[in-house]
């Protein structure tokens, strides 16, 4: 498939996502919970949860203000900052750190140790063990482990606070059950509350994404894609510990790898997303302008099938 075709239908699958997010009708169709993606109740267990009414995740992370990009570049190990410019670009990327390939999941964390900066976490491949990277305003702290057993988990997110009390939380998708718990945080990053069983069959889904505040009801929201036919679903946050059933945005995300939130990345109070359009080896932005929809999903840069986006 030629890269601007592809490029379309990113444009179009991510365009319906932003319009049902503004909340206009007739855009999403709303799924019934179905037993597989039913939500469960309340279960403690190891580190517990639900939803943000306070400001969106913090992606910045060289101090300026501006929402950034952190990823690893795969053929050295290292981890870059990209510092967003404010308008749909980069400042001079500059690297963190190197033996990042030591880590087979990374991800942004908003400000999970709640002291203002935005932090990462990632998992150890060897080990599993969980890690925070507390943020510095220029790069990361020296890290801090939040537990061993983390390699049963084929998903795992943050950034957000889940649970109502405006503490991060970390849900995290079980490979062996399908379970989705939900870790809610303490304000020190790395130890948690009793988690919460709050789903089930989500091994059933891939690109678990905790993209905040999508439709605008004060409440942290996720999406994931399910496995079947690619299609990609929204769980809307209620302001307790379980999402909403599933509302379905649009199927064919096979077009898309990499897709993460990056908060305001454009500075003109609108959620954006980027993607890597695996085929043309572009990175692409695509700018929410709060009415449902956005532009012409720029290309921002090249080059990008080398990195893992956090």
């Amino acid at each position: 498939m030629e890269a601007s075709t592809r490029r379309g239908r990113l444009a179009r699958v991510l365009r319906r996502f932003l319009a049902w997010s503004a909340g206009i009708a007739g855009i999403a169709v709303l799924i019934a919970p179905s037993a597989a993606f039913a939500q469960s109740t309340t279960e403690s267990g190891v580190n517990t949860g639900g939803s943000e009414q306070v400001p969106s995740g913090n992606y910045d992370y060289n101090g300026d203000g501006l929402a950034d990009i952190v990823a690893r570049r795969n053929s050295t190990g290292g981890l870059e900052i990209w510092p967003g410019n404010g308008s749909s670009g980069f400042g001079t990327h500059y690297t963190v750190g190197f033996g990042w390939n030591a880590m087979n999941l990374i991800e942004t964390a908003g400000d999970l140790n709640s002291d203002g900066l935005a932090d990462l976490i990632a998992r150890e491949t060897s080990t599993g063990r969980l890690y925070l990277y507390p943020g510095n305003g220029t790069g990361f702290a020296p890290f801090q482990s939040i537990g061993r057993g983390w390699e049963v988990m084929s998903q795992i997110v943050s950034g957000h606070d889940y649970s109502g009390d405006g503490k991060v939380d970390i849900i995290a998708v079980e490979a062996g059950t399908g379970t989705l718990w939900l870790y809610p945080g303490t304000g020190t990053g790395v130890t948690f509350a009793p988690r919460q069983n709050i789903g089930s069959s989500w091994n059933l889904t891939h690109e678990l994404t905790a993209v905040g505040d999508t439709n605008e009801d004060g409440f942290a929201d996720v999406v994931a894609v399910r496995n079947a036919a690619e299609c990609m679903y929204f769980y809307a946050g209620p302001g307790s510990a379980k999402f909403s059933p599933g509302v379905l945005i649009d199927c064919g995300w096979d077009v898309l790898v990499g897709a993460a939130a990056v908060g305001d990345f454009t500075g003109d109070g609108h959620l954006d997303w980027v993607g890597k359009d695996p085929d043309s080896n572009f990175l692409i932005l695509f700018h929410g302008d709060g009415t449902g929809s956005f532009d012409n999903s720029p290309v921002i840069d090249t080059g990008w099938n080398s990195m893992t986006i956090a």
